[in-house]
């Protein structure tokens, strides 16, 4: 009898796990497949693919005076490899995106005195886009 009482149990626990999976599912807004190839393309190297999923009308780089005036497509290729350090990939590689309340993505990571992080700004079209890296006292 035990039994039977709680075999409908775990089955409405297990299908309650279904449904959750399959609303967030549901609620994917392209952001997740986005991520995985802006850490591709950064992992391999690839800048022409990053420039191509940088907006460059908002683009900011607060890392260095320097590179606060990268602002093109042309300066972003030119300067890629003094903006994305092993320590920058690394990051990109580990890090878990939160998206808060205006639908903007981000990561970031703090030091003792100082916190990094990059913000995706999403589209009109649906997607993404690199908005920026910010560097700020922590």
């Amino acid at each position: 009898m035990r039994r039977l009482i709680l075999l409908p149990l775990f089955l409405l626990i297990a299908l309650s796990g279904k449904l959750e999976t399959m609303s967030r599912a549901a609620q994917d807004d392209g952001f997740a497949k986005f991520y995985a190839e802006f850490q591709a393309a950064v992992k391999a190297g690839d800048k022409e693919k990053v420039a191509s999923m940088t907006d460059f009308d908002d683009f900011y780089w607060e890392a260095t005076d320097a590179l606060r005036h990268v602002k093109t497509r042309e300066a972003f290729l030119k300067n890629y490899e003094k903006m994305f350090t092993p320590a920058i990939k690394n990051k990109i590689a580990i890090a878990k995106p939160k998206k808060d309340e205006k639908g903007y993505y981000s990561i970031q990571w703090h030091t003792t005195n100082f916190e990094y992080g990059f913000e995706f700004k999403p589209q009109k079209d649906g997607g993404y886009k690199l908005e920026g890296y910010t560097v700020g006292p922590y």
